[in-house]
């Protein structure tokens, strides 16, 4: 028997339809570390990151635990809405009384979410595929910043809530240790760093624009495990970057030898 998605969220498909993408299908080419130009060639970056993104979730579940700890009561008996929802770990740590939806627009991250999610979507946080004003609330988590206009994910995002409803948003610090590193280390290898991190009071002035309140404003601050690999992939890259950066090297020894970073989230409350 095909299953249907409650008619409430204004879908027009059943989630049969929805699963009618082949969700074991490889893409047909590998594509390299970063990405630019299109939303196309941002879908396939994502298709292939699926698995990786997964198994190296664990330099960013500190934060996710406490991000969640923070807005467990405005989750919990509500209808949420997961835009950019990749493997579900995110949502896998909400409160068990919430209605969830995940939607993501890569089918291999929806492939990997569907043991931790029930409902689940095809769709583009650009053009989302309900009807207006039918989520209580709605979370987006470390998807913006793919993209460097963000307005038009806050006017979707906002279309779909109902009136009062709540919307968490949630992204990189421009002081996360992480990134920052990345946004140096990618340049002196000759490579981009295609990733749009902005300050909360400018996400929050883009909100504001788009009609949303702002009901508060944290940073999720933790430790992380520090890992050479997530930076440099071979002794070539390592020899590169000693060249172009010596300095740079060195910080990057020294957190080897601590053995953390010091990671940092924006988290953004606001109301329709």
């Amino acid at each position: 028997m095909v299953q249907i998605v409650k008619l409430l969220y204004g879908l027009q498909f059943t989630l049969s339809h929805c699963w009618s993408v082949q969700l074991d299908a490889r893409p047909d080419r590998i594509m390299n570390n970063t990405y630019k130009g299109s939303p196309e060639l941002l879908r396939d970056f994502w298709e292939n990151r699926s698995v990786s993104f997964e198994k190296d979730y664990g330099i960013r579940q500190k934060g996710i635990v406490k991000l969640v700890e923070k807005t467990a009561k405005l989750i919990e008996d509500k209808n949420v809405l997961e835009v950019g929802c990749g493997p579900g770990i995110v949502a896998s740590y909400y409160p068990p009384t919430s209605d969830m939806v995940g939607v993501d627009f890569s089918s291999s991250m929806l492939k990997l979410a569907k043991k931790r999610i029930r409902k689940l979507v095809l769709g583009d946080a650009l053009s989302l595929p309900f009807r207006t004003g039918v989520f209580e609330v709605l979370t987006c988590y470390f998807m913006a910043s793919d993209y460097a206009a963000k307005e038009n994910i806050f006017a979707e995002a906002f279309r779909v809530l109902e009136a009062g409803g709540v919307f968490l948003y949630a992204d990189y610090s421009p002081e996360d240790e992480h990134w920052k590193l990345r946004r140096q280390i990618l340049p002196a290898l000759g490579q981009s760093c295609d990733i749009n991190i902005e300050e909360d009071r400018e996400i929050a002035e883009k909100l504001k624009h788009t009609g949303f309140s702002i009901v508060e404003t944290n940073l999720i601050r933790f430790n992380a495990e520090f890992r050479l690999e997530r930076y440099l992939k071979s002794r070539n890259e390592i020899q590169k970057l000693k060249e172009a950066n010596l300095n740079l090297w060195k910080a990057l020894k020294t957190r080897l030898e601590n053995g953390k970073i010091e990671r940092e989230f924006l988290l953004l409350i606001s109301r329709k």
